[in-house]
């Protein structure tokens, strides 16, 4: 028994010059109980050359010339491959940003829209990332029509839904920046639009971490192959449209983001909310974020939180308010308890490192040193573990010198910001958003490392090394040294 579907289709044909009002076709395609149209439809020889012609043309971006035999796979065959999907929205893309004529332009953009509908009809599993294509283009393309942009923040919620973590940056981009105009219109609350700051800022962490880890991975490598340098060449990219995306939020919200009015925008609504567990997620990141942890509201939101659902994440912001409030030892246990009730190994990496600012906080220098070192084992090309570790290095520096009376002294009370040092440089190394802490604290403990004459009446400038022996031990490089 067969089954019948109606794909509405805006048809193209005025590129050719045949029609000035454009055509809308609904084309009957004739299905199968499974709802397959057949791989290549019901002329398999007019499938395959149509195919050729297309591809031949698209490969040489000549895509009007491509258009006809697209235009017939996408009605006849459009199961054939997905790249007449893929395809497709780049040739589109090109055909609106050629289009002088305003009304034309607008059914190409219907056309584009379609393609997206297609490609998650018929193929299936990718649903969110294609949601967010759409989502986007129909933001940039009519984002001076207020249905419109209310049509892509919902669509683009739906994507936000659907993908989460894995939610491309341009997606993130186009939802924040929708939810954006429909504030300013009165058509979305200050409060749902600080909901949508926390809830994209959280993702742009988390893939920022997921990149940085795959990058590390990347340039650990003696040589790469051409596929893996297109891979590190796209999450570069993405890595930058991710900062641009997090600064344009900041820029958007800055002025109502700060702890006093996220104090007096969340109390009013929190007995409305302590039920909701996302409005509970969303308030409590955001308030950590901003470092206003040490506000009632935030207290009693992460403790609703972890009352309602003690999750890895609510014991987490439980910890948070605990390191605040200097009660190490329940911080220690809430940290602890998120750690190893969590299988994400970037989410499990932070709450090792708090627990490693814990004991940072506590004095307890070893034990700081050990769970920054297994953070970082879990989220590959992340500074922040380094940094905290050069931390460690400064601040006892002196305490690991002698005090023998010997002119040496001085030098071995100093040599240990050469370790901070060396911490610092290889955090900015393996993570771009350490840079410029990294550089701050170089250039603080730079005045206070052994200079050249102090290291050549100590060490000579001959030596390569020298061997730190204190609660750690470090064998640091002479910055010195000369053959």
């Amino acid at each position: 028994m067969k089954k019948t579907i109606f794909l509405a289709l805006i048809s193209p044909l005025f590129l050719f010059g045949q029609e000035n009002n454009r055509l809308l076709e609904f084309t009957q395609l004739s299905l199968s109980d499974d709802g397959s149209v057949g791989k290549y439809g019901l002329d398999t020889m007019k499938c395959e050359e149509n195919l050729s012609i297309y591809t031949e043309f698209y490969k040489q971006k000549s895509y009007q010339s491509a258009l006809d035999a697209w235009l017939y796979l996408f009605v006849n065959a459009p199961q054939r491959t997905k790249n007449i999907y893929t395809h497709g929205a780049t040739m589109f893309k090109s055909f609106i940003k050629n289009e002088k004529d305003s009304l034309k332009k607008e059914g190409l953009i219907d056309d584009l829209l379609t393609i997206y509908d297609a490609r998650n009809y018929y193929y299936p599993g990718q649903e969110g990332l294609v949601l967010g294509y759409k989502g986007s283009d129909l933001y940039r393309y009519r984002k001076s029509n207020l249905l419109s942009v209310q049509e892509a923040y919902s669509i683009l919620s739906k994507s936000l839904d659907l993908d989460k973590e894995k939610s491309t940056a341009r997606a993130l981009n186009y939802y924040f920046a929708s939810g954006a105009k429909l504030t300013s219109k009165k058509m979305l609350t200050k409060e749902e639009l600080i909901d949508l700051f926390s809830q994209v800022s959280d993702i742009i962490e988390y893939k920022e971490a997921q990149i940085n880890q795959t990058n590390f991975d990347l340039n650990e490598k003696e040589s790469l192959t051409s596929k893996e340098k297109k891979v590190l060449k796209k999450n570069n990219s993405e890595l930058k449209t991710l900062n641009d995306v997090r600064a344009n939020m900041e820029k958007t919200l800055a002025p109502h983001v700060t702890c006093e009015k996220l104090e007096v925008l969340y109390q009013p609504s929190f007995d409305i909310n302590k039920e909701d567990d996302s409005w509970l997620q969303r308030a409590a990141h955001l308030l950590r974020k901003k470092d206003c942890i040490d506000t009632d509201i935030y207290f009693q939101i992460a403790a609703q939180q972890y009352e309602l659902n003690p999750t890895p994440k609510s014991a987490f912001n439980m910890g948070a308010r605990s390191l605040k409030k200097n009660n190490y030892d329940k911080a220690l246990e809430y940290f602890s308890q998120a750690v190893d009730g969590e299988t994400d190994n970037i989410k499990k990496a932070d709450y090792l490192f708090y627990i490693a600012k814990t004991y940072y906080a506590m004095g307890s220098r070893q034990n700081a040193k050990k769970h920054a070192i297994q953070a970082s084992q879990y989220r590959l090309g992340w500074g922040a573990p380094y940094i905290l570790i050069g931390d460690l290095y400064a601040t006892t520096s002196r305490e690991c010198g002698e005090n023998t009376g010997k002119e040496s002294d001085e030098f071995t009370k100093r040599v240990g910001y050469w370790a901070a040092i060396e911490k610092y440089q290889y955090a900015k190394k393996i993570d771009p958003s350490s840079l410029k802490e990294a550089n701050q604290k170089i250039e603080l403990y730079t005045k206070q490392m052994p200079d050249k004459t102090m290291t050549f009446n100590t060490i000579t400038l001959q030596q390569a090394t020298y061997k730190i022996d204190c609660w750690y031990s470090e064998v640091v490089q002479n910055p010195w040294f000369s053959n």
